[in-house]
């Protein structure tokens, strides 16, 4: 088939070109998977996503299979022994399968982070690990996708084999080495100055559409082979200080008392689902009550994609700027004072409750970080008959444990409890099935019943003494991306959309806040609430007092988003990738960028700020205050 080239060089690039081939059709796959993730795209933006996908596959299967190439080219007679030629075949089918299995894991694991997989997924393997006989039959589809893409190298394998009986000619000289040089180019993603990252996908494609572009073998890989956190100098001390400012001080207000805290974390409470603020159909009638007697920030967001990362901007005002969750980065040993540490200033006792297996995902170390000094956990609860067969004990008989547990806490107090019956499989107690509305999204039916769950749990705190005294906050880890949603929940900002719930049963707060606010916030607006005095480190700031310019940073898959007034910025790390007007440009297709070329520049500086900040912060372990 290639003259110019030796003939056993055409065998290896048949096989190579049939794992560009398998790759290329899982693009597809995955972009049929999941498309309702992504702006509808016209069928040449579609050819050109394919196009420049090419480069991002090559480099991968080029790099993941440079051992095999190196074997296959050498001109030894011993490599045309029957034995090599077995080493070579299992040499490419276990590395080739590998990548396969990389990328078929994420077509079903995209729609819970809406990223392409990087390393911190290995945080979670246990749980992965544990789930997988489960997912694989759950989602069918992507193991049958990556059963018979296994089988198509195989086949191409088979069918391919090398020629040795055929003579060198002088040619083959040329022609291996504009193989090599051609292999050369394809490791490195092309010819441009420096080899591909996830950030140049969107050079040539429009941002939402980036994902397509790249493939999760070769993000995965990325991730593994970067610093966990890139160093950040963009500006001097003095101005990172003054757009992103670290000291945040607290005045004790002759209002302030210390009341008892409860921070209710809740598993993938997206904020559409909140009718009382989103006006879409309500599944979770409890809480929407809740929110007619509450102070209910309507245009709050998470600030990452998952639980862990969820879980440091709540409990610690972290930022997440990584890949991984701070507790498992190499700055996991840095100091910290969440919100538990300071409370307990305040001569506060504090607890930590999570009805998941213990030790899963580090929450119960992370929470001890944050200053909650005792764990409850599916151990601690005790009782297997409520295990949910996946996640740990079922929502309604927890909260019940957690609000007993409360009621032996002397007052005043702070209890994080974080939820879990809307993760996905989104089990359910048998007793409740066909009692709550299915929806069109899986985790609906799940919400009823986490609903229920909520109003058992708040009354029977309300028959306790300490109720009456309590500030109850309650928001998401993260929200739900799998299924369709709503248009403009499937923006870059609705994507990120949680509520953020303030309640006193004494009805001290009611009201609606639509200015912009984050998870970040939450420390510091609690602390402002229970009268904290002093200086803590905060990258948010008291939606009570609004001291710091209204704003939410965000970031998943090294794209970092930054929502200031009605704007949103994208920015890769290097360069802005659009302005846009995230209320009204529902399908973010109006870049703005260019016509309001002022905001843009000062959005990219205070985003810039930001992460210089955080790479600062944890570098020099100054997360504390200062």
């Amino acid at each position: 088939m290639f003259g110019f080239l030796p003939a056993h060089t055409s065998a290896l690039l048949i096989r190579l070109a049939a794992v560009l081939g398998v790759f290329s059709i899982l693009r597809w796959v995955f972009y049929f998977a999941h498309q309702h993730a992504f702006p509808a795209a016209g069928g040449m933006e579609l050819i050109n996503v394919g196009v420049q996908g090419l480069r991002f596959d090559a480099m991968t299967i080029v790099l993941a299979n440079g051992p095999f190439i190196l074997l296959s080219l050498l001109p030894f007679s011993w490599c045309r022994t029957c034995w090599y030629q077995r080493l070579l075949g299992t040499l490419f089918l276990l590395v080739n399968t590998a990548l396969l299995f990389l990328c078929c894991s994420d077509l079903a694991l995209y729609g819970f982070t809406g990223k392409r997989m990087t390393r911190d997924v290995l945080a979670q393997a246990d749980a992965g690990l544990r789930e997988l006989p489960l997912s694989m039959l759950r989602y069918w589809w992507a193991t049958l996708t990556f059963i018979l893409a296994v089988f198509a190298l195989v086949v191409a394998y088979r069918r391919s084999p090398p020629k040795f009986n055929a003579p060198m000619r002088p040619a083959h000289a040329s022609g291996g080495i504009l193989l090599l040089g051609t292999l050369f180019l394809a490791g490195r993603g092309g010819w441009q100055y420096q080899g591909l990252s996830p950030a140049h996908a969107t050079n040539h494609v429009d941002v939402a559409l980036a994902p397509l572009v790249t493939n999760s073998a070769f993000t995965f890989g990325y991730s593994m082979l970067t610093p966990a956190i890139p160093s950040r100098q963009y500006m001097s001390e003095a101005e990172m200080d003054r757009l992103a400012p670290l000291d945040y001080t607290l005045r004790r207000d002759s209002t302030d008392r210390p009341r008892n805290v409860v921070l209710l974390l809740v598993e993938s409470l997206g904020r559409e689902y909140i009718s009382a603020i989103s006006r879409e159909t309500a599944f979770m009638p409890f809480l929407d009550s809740l929110c007619a007697r509450s102070f209910v920030l309507t245009n709050a967001y998470a600030n990452a994609e998952g639980s862990s990362k969820g879980t440091c901007a709540v409990l610690a005002g972290i930022p997440s700027f990584t890949d991984d969750a701070f507790m498992n980065t190499a700055f996991a040993g840095n100091s910290v004072e969440g919100i538990g540490t300071r409370l307990k200033e305040m001569g506060y006792v504090t607890a930590y409750f999570h009805g998941g297996i213990n030790g899963e995902f580090k929450f119960d170390s992370f929470s001890r970080a944050c200053g909650f000094d005792t764990y409850f956990g599916k151990d601690e609860f005790g009782d297997d008959t409520f295990y949910d067969g996946h996640w740990g004990i079922y929502d309604e008989e927890f909260l019940q444990f957690a609000a007993a547990r409360m009621s032996d806490m002397r007052q005043p107090f702070c209890a994080g409890v974080f939820t879990l019956s809307s993760h996905d499989p989104f089990p359910i107690p048998a007793r409740y099935i066909g009692r709550f509305p299915k929806g069109t999204q899986e985790i609906h039916e799940s919400l009823g019943y986490v609903d229920l769950a909520l109003r058992h749990f708040f009354e029977r705190a309300a028959q306790e003494p300490w109720y009456n005294n309590t500030v109850f906050v309650i928001t998401a880890d993260h929200t739900f991306k799998y299924n369709g949603h709503p248009p403009w929940f499937l923006n870059p900002a609705g994507r990120f959309a949680v509520p953020i719930i303030f309640f006193t049963p004494d009805g001290t707060l009611i009201g609606r806040d639509d200015r912009v606010a984050q998870q970040l916030d939450i420390m510091p607006s609690v602390l402002d609430l229970v009268g904290y005095e002093g200086r803590v480190g905060a990258f948010g700031q008291s939606v009570f007092r609004r001291d710091r310019p209204d704003r939410a940073i965000l970031h998943v898959a090294g794209l970092y988003k930054l929502i200031q007034g009605d704007r949103m910025l994208l920015f890769d790390g290097t360069r802005s990738k659009g302005l846009f007007d995230y209320r009204r440009d529902t399908l973010f297709a109006h870049d703005l960028s260019e016509l309001e070329a002022a905001t843009a520049d000062s959005l990219e500086r205070v985003l810039k700020a930001q992460m210089q900040r955080h790479y600062e912060a944890l570098r020099n372990n100054s997360l504390t205050r200062q």
